[in-house]
């Protein structure tokens, strides 16, 4: 009796943590990095892959495995790129898969309805070390899959269970953080130490 009895509470300690979770999926834009809680896979220098997609509904921020731009650089190609993730609690970017797909037998309408920026950020730790910033984006294809071969990536184990999203964008920004980050520090040092006509300047004002 005991035992049904912990079974029905822990069944509603579940229903309900669910539907917090389904209410708090539409107030992304509210929550940090740091209370997203993604699993951890195994990258080179330990990178990570963090997409945010700015809908018109709101912010939402997605763990991605793998990342791929795939054309934009040349000058006549449009801007796409895709990406791959573990199944999750995304109900944003469904939603614009699912109606991606509604909008299939019209590419016009399909990018004209609600499109959307994203910013993919490639860091290691708390330091971004490279983005891309998509501005007016569509989905322009999706698929689920299930990798029965190079699983061990994800899990070390087992299968997984994956999303392929590939995505089109009007326009494209490289973001080089770290060039950034030391030219800020060279113009600081620069602000801080006296041109050597700076001393010329002084002198003259002494002799005068």
């Amino acid at each position: 009796m005991n035992i049904l009895k912990t079974t029905a509470i822990v069944a509603v300690s579940v229903v309900a943590a669910l539907a917090v979770a389904s209410i708090m999926g539409f107030q992304l834009s509210e929550i940090t990095a740091e209370e997203i809680k993604a699993p951890e896979y195994l990258y080179a220098e330990g990178v990570s892959i963090t997409g945010v997609f700015k809908f018109r509904e709101g912010a939402e921020l997605v763990p991605i495995q793998v990342f791929a731009q795939t054309k934009g650089f040349q000058r006549s190609e449009p801007f796409i790129f895709s990406i791959q993730k573990v199944v999750g609690f995304t109900p944003l970017l469904h939603k614009h898969a699912d109606e991606s797909f509604l909008f299939r037998n019209s590419e016009s309408q399909k990018q004209d309805w609600n499109p959307f920026d994203v910013e993919v950020i490639l860091s290691t730790g708390p330091y971004e070390k490279r983005s891309f910033t998509y501005n007016k984006c569509f989905i322009k294809d999706y698929k689920v899959n299930t990798l029965r071969d190079n699983e061990e990536g994800y899990m070390n184990k087992g299968f997984a269970v994956v999303e392929d999203i590939v995505l089109e964008c009007r326009d494209m920004d490289m973001n080089n953080v770290s060039l950034q980050a030391l030219e800020n520090a060279k113009n600081d040092v620069e602000a801080q130490t006296k041109s050597s006509l700076d001393y010329q300047l002084e002198q003259r004002q002494m002799i005068k």
